[in-house]
């Protein structure tokens, strides 16, 4: 099953074409860090007790740049981001 997105009203998913400068990845929710969870789902209002499970992500776009780290070419989540773009 492909990635895709759980954010409201996101419709990206793995494999669709973008361009070079519109990078997109997916990140995991932080299950195991409940307090990082918790902010998480905050910035996405979700209502009601919807939790994420282990195969549902979020993809790039909802995250700011300064969420990022480059390491030998590779871009990675810091372990401190929480998304914040939900338009």
């Amino acid at each position: 099953m492909p990635k895709s997105c759980r954010a409201p009203h996101c419709s990206n998913a793995a494999g669709q074409p973008r361009p070079p400068s519109r990078r997109l990845s997916f990140y995991k929710f932080p299950l195991r860090d409940s307090a990082r969870l918790r902010l998480w789902l905050a910035q996405m209002r979700q209502e009601g007790d919807w939790v994420p499970t282990r195969h549902q992500h979020l993809c790039s776009d909802h995250f700011e740049p300064s969420c990022f780290q480059y390491r030998w070419g590779v871009r990675y989540l810091r372990h401190d981001a929480v998304p914040t773009i939900f338009t």
